[in-house]
This record gives C-alpha cells, sequence and structure tokens, in this order.
C-alpha cells in the first residue's frame, strides 16, 4: 500500500474520532450569545428531577475522607451549559465599572497565579487578574474567566439579573455533582480511566510548553496547557461542558467535612471572612484524584485563583 494512503487514511481515522467534538464546537459558534439588555446571558440546559449517590465509594481511587456516600434527590434546575467567558464578564465590567479583588488587591496582591519565569511558578501575584490570569498568556474571549472571587461573582450576577429579567444564581454543591454526573455512578462521567479524559476535559497532562510540564497528570494531550475554549471537547450525556477540568467551578454552599445538609443549599448570608464555600470540577492543572465528580475543594469568599471560575443556574 502507498505511503502517502497509509497517511490519508490515518489522518482520516482522526478526523473522525474527533468529529463530536469538531461538530460541537461549531455549532457553538456559530450560534453567537443572546443579549438582552447590556448583558450576554448563557445557554442553558434543563437538568432533569431524579435522585443520586452523590460522595465517592470506598474503593474509588483517588478518594477523600469527606466524599461520604449518601442519598440526594434534586428538583429540576436550569444550569449553565458552558463555564461563564472572558466576553461575557467584559461586557459586565464594560457596563458597570467593576473593579474586582484581583484588580484592588483585597487582602492579597492581586491573584493566586502561574507565573513561568519565577522561581516558584505559583503564588500571589500582583499583575493577575481576569484580563491577565497568568503570566505572557494571550487570553481569548472564549475562554473561561478566571481569577474572580465569590464576591466578583455575587456582583456580576446582581447585575446579570437586574439587566436580564432572570434571576440566576451559582449552583449549590448537590446541584453541581448531579450535573456532572449525568447519571452516571463512575469517578467520572466518561468513566473510571483517568487516561482518557483527554477528550472531555483540559486538565493536567503529558502536553509540554518548552521546559514547562505537569508532574502529576494524565497520560494523555488535550492540546491545551492552560484554559480551552468552552465547548472544544465532548459534554457529558446531559451535554454540559467542562464540568471536569478547565477551572474550577464555584458554588453556593458553605463547605463542612461531612455532609450535612449544607450540600443542597445556598449559603443564605454574605459569607464571614473564614467561611469557606465549595469548589467543584478541577482546573486544567488538576491530576486525576482531583479530576473526579465527587471531589471536593474549598475557599474563602474573598480568595481567586487563575485556573478558578464559574457557571450559573437559572431558576426563571
Amino acid at each position: 500500500m502507498p505511503i502517502i494512503y497509509v497517511i490519508f487514511l490515518l489522518l482520516l481515522a482522526v478526523f473522525a474520532i474527533n468529529l463530536p467534538v469538531q461538530a460541537e464546537l461549531v455549532e457553538r459558534l456559530k450560534t453567537p450569545l443572546q443579549h438582552i439588555g447590556a448583558a450576554l446571558v448563557p445557554d442553558m440546559v434543563t437538568v432533569p428531577s431524579g435522585c443520586f449517590f452523590m460522595g465517592s465509594p470506598e474503593t474509588e481511587q483517588g478518594r477523600g475522607d469527606n466524599e461520604n456516600l449518601h442519598r440526594i434527590c434534586i428538583k429540576s434546575f436550569k444550569l449553565a451549559k458552558y463555564e461563564i467567558t472572558v466576553e461575557e464578564f467584559q461586557y459586565f465590567a464594560n457596563a458597570t465599572h467593576f473593579v474586582t479583588d484581583a484588580e484592588r488587591s483585597n487582602e492579597e496582591k492581586g491573584c493566586w497565579s502561574y507565573d513561568h519565569t519565577a522561581k516558584s511558578h505559583w503564588n500571589w501575584w500582583e499583575w493577575a487578574n481576569w484580563r491577565s490570569p497568568v503570566k505572557d498568556l494571550s487570553l481569548k474571549s472564549d475562554q473561561p474567566v478566571g481569577c474572580v472571587s465569590f464576591y466578583d461573582v455575587l456582583a456580576y450576577i446582581a447585575w446579570l439579573n437586574k439587566e436580564s429579567g432572570h434571576y440566576y444564581r451559582l449552583p449549590t454543591e448537590a446541584e453541581w455533582e448531579y450535573a456532572a454526573r449525568a447519571g452516571s455512578a463512575t469517578a467520572r462521567y466518561w468513566g473510571n480511566n483517568p487516561d482518557i479524559a483527554c477528550r472531555y476535559a483540559n486538565v493536567a497532562d503529558k502536553k509540554k510548553i518548552k521546559e514547562l510540564f505537569w508532574e502529576q497528570r494524565h497520560e494523555c494531550e488535550d492540546g491545551q496547557f492552560f484554559y480551552a475554549t468552552v465547548g472544544l471537547l465532548l459534554a457529558n450525556s446531559w451535554k454540559f461542558h467542562d464540568m471536569l477540568g478547565n477551572v474550577w467551578e464555584w458554588t453556593c454552599s458553605r463547605y463542612e467535612e461531612a455532609y450535612n445538609g449544607s450540600e443542597e443549599v445556598c449559603l443564605n448570608a454574605k459569607p464571614d471572612f473564614d467561611d469557606f464555600l465549595v469548589l467543584r470540577g478541577g482546573g486544567w492543572n488538576a491530576d486525576p484524584p482531583r479530576v473526579r465528580a465527587a471531589y471536593r475543594n474549598w475557599s474563602t469568599a474573598w480568595a481567586r485563583q487563575a485556573n478558578l471560575g464559574f457557571r450559573l443556574v437559572r431558576e426563571h
């Protein structure tokens, strides 16, 4: 068989494997975000009512002690198909002249971020904010926004609600895990194998940038080192993208090490300085144990990270 024909067949196979991803991305790009007032409103998907087992079984690899398995029932709700993008947050910032906690250096300088030129890559960097979240990164408008605190997110939601006439909020921790699992009971919505993550999630993988690489990684390549365009990778079975990987996502639930019902409700008051809120999903630098549907992270409301963003629930 001529070598040129063999190469053609290999390229055709690669294209066929990635066809669902490409088709989804093309569809998203040709369907512009809807404007209401000065706001861009997120594309929502209805999550069906149902019950599931939240947490992880003791046999799950990478399991944490705070993931006790328990049954939760969820009422139907609408959740954003994608993480909120730089473009969407830009509309808010332009309309309100809002200055984020990172830009004001509230409590800490700038944002906890990654600087490849520094001896210690991760630190609080004064230059880091949602406009410039990672050193020397050319940020794109269709990538998820990062370096936003819980307080920044609340300001964005208040403005979006006023502009749109809808009622948006962050998901509870239970709503988030229910939507992320999308009916699955495995460690990840594609199964238990972390090394096929790269078709579904932008995570710490084998990709290198010059001398930069992730020491704890998935044995695959997703084509990205930092942020990925939302919708670039495959969705779960309920059509949600990036529920694992890309950026961590704020929830509205208070973090409690032992589940006690807080996972089912939003914090009913403005968080105190030392209150912990739940983060879910893992980011672009997350290793296999953190890229699981049950993995729980937490942060104070004023904190912000380059790999931390959000997606929204709409009640009406």
